[in-house]
């Protein structure tokens, strides 16, 4: 028999392998294995929880001796040591989840920072190129980065812008000057009508003349004024008809400045301890406060206001020390 050779078949073309794909799309990185403790570190940590355990051991033998002399103590701290013992254990839980959201967070705020673009840094000017730039105009700002030219006025809807002042009218008539105070002297105060006299209008020295011009004028021969700068509270001194001594206090006042309490104070506290007087009186031509009066009332001084100063010198009031002056 003929032995029958079979055809040579052609070789197949050589594919590449692909390579296998993990799931889950690329491949992971291998992991670094982490280097094993030295047997210097081991040891270490071995005579570390040696020295603990034995500490611990003589801590606890040091307790059990106390407690064995000390039983009621030792029953009572024990006691007191199970809540303490119960709410740390209970509390080691919420300790680690609040470290690994502190951590957490920790992460995300640097993974943010370094997410974040760069902040650009405006270069330096040079000498030359600032030469070059043109001079700002009067009354405008000039151009920040990104911002119009603003042009004055600039109202920032904060302030309000001030009003143009207005001119002054040539054809206004000249202001009043105001009328000076008049002075007199202690003669020509003898010799002039008290009862038409303005008070107001006085100047403060005139003022005391004019009061001391009343009390002469009303049986108190020797009344002079021995006010100034130490006259202690003092302004006019006087003898009454009765034989008193009368120590005044003059305060010439406009109709808006009242007398307080503290002006009451102050002349009370040296016209009965300085002065020795047995009639204390404050004269004025304003009005006196509230309290003011209740003071006076309460230490015996004898108030004059504008109206009835004025009744005293018309004569429809009387005197300080006449009949029918009253305390206030």
């Amino acid at each position: 028999m003929i032995d029958e050779v079979a055809p040579e078949r052609e070789p197949l073309p050589e594919e590449p392998i692909p390579a296998r794909q993990p799931r889950g799309g690329a491949r992971r990185p291998r992991r670094m294995r982490r280097a094993r403790p030295t047997v210097r570190s081991g040891s270490l940590a071995v005579a570390l929880a040696a020295a603990i355990l034995i500490a611990l051991a003589l801590a606890f033998q040091g307790f059990a001796r106390w407690a064995g002399e000390h039983p009621g103590w030792s029953v009572l701290l024990g006691l007191a040591a199970v809540p303490v013992l119960y709410a740390l254990l209970r509390g080691m839980p919420h300790a680690r989840e609040l470290r690994r959201a502190a951590r957490a967070g920790m992460a995300e705020a640097e993974a943010d920072a370094l997410a974040a673009p760069p902040v650009p840094v405006d270069e330096p000017v040079s000498p030359t190129a600032r030469a070059q730039e043109p001079p700002p105009v009067a009354g405008t700002f000039p151009p920040g980065p990104e911002e119009p030219t603003l042009a004055a006025p600039f109202h920032d809807g904060r302030t309000a812008p001030l009003p143009e002042p207005e001119a002054p009218d040539p054809y206004a008539p000249e202001p009043e000057p105001e009328p000076e105070a008049a002075v007199l002297t202690a003669a020509e105060l003898d010799g002039v009508d008290l009862a038409g006299l303005d008070f107001a209008a006085l100047d403060p020295d005139t003022f005391e003349e004019a009061v001391a011009a009343l009390c002469r004028r009303d049986g108190c021969a020797d009344a002079e004024t021995v006010g100034g700068a130490g006259d202690l509270g003092a302004d006019v001194l006087a003898t009454a008809p009765d034989g008193r001594r009368v120590v005044i206090q003059c305060k010439r006042y406009g109709p808006e400045n009242k007398v307080g309490s503290q002006d009451l104070q102050r002349f009370g506290g040296t016209c009965w301890s300085v002065h020795g007087a047995q009639l204390a009186v404050l004269v004025t031509t304003s009005e006196f406060t509230a309290p003011a009066e209740e003071y006076a009332e309460a230490s015996g001084i004898r108030c004059v206001d504008g109206t009835e100063l004025t009744a005293w010198a018309e004569g429809t009031g009387p005197a300080p020390w006449g009949p029918g002056a009253t305390v206030h």
